[in-house]
């Protein structure tokens, strides 16, 4: 029987923290896919499509909260938690 793998998008602008968080959940069979500001972020989901985004808040550019308000004007099924 096959599995999907979740794609995740991954925005954190903290080097360390990213590769922590990446390595891990690549280790629980979860395709990563990591950005390191809301820009960058916001122009890979569009690209991507992933089945998750994970946004840090604090971030330069383009923080969290308007990175991920910008995906719900475009897909207003998401659920922001």
């Amino acid at each position: 029987m096959s599995k999907n793998k979740i794609t995740v998008l991954l925005v954190e602008d903290e080097q360390t923290l990213a590769m922590i968080i990446k390595d891990t959940l690549e280790e629980n069979d979860f395709i990563i896919h990591t950005a390191n500001d809301g820009e960058e972020g916001l122009s890979l989901f569009f690209e991507l499509h992933p089945d998750v985004l994970v946004a840090d808040v604090m971030m330069p550019k383009m923080d969290g909260f308007e990175t991920v308000s910008y995906t719900h004007l475009t897909l207003p099924t998401i659920l922001r938690v």
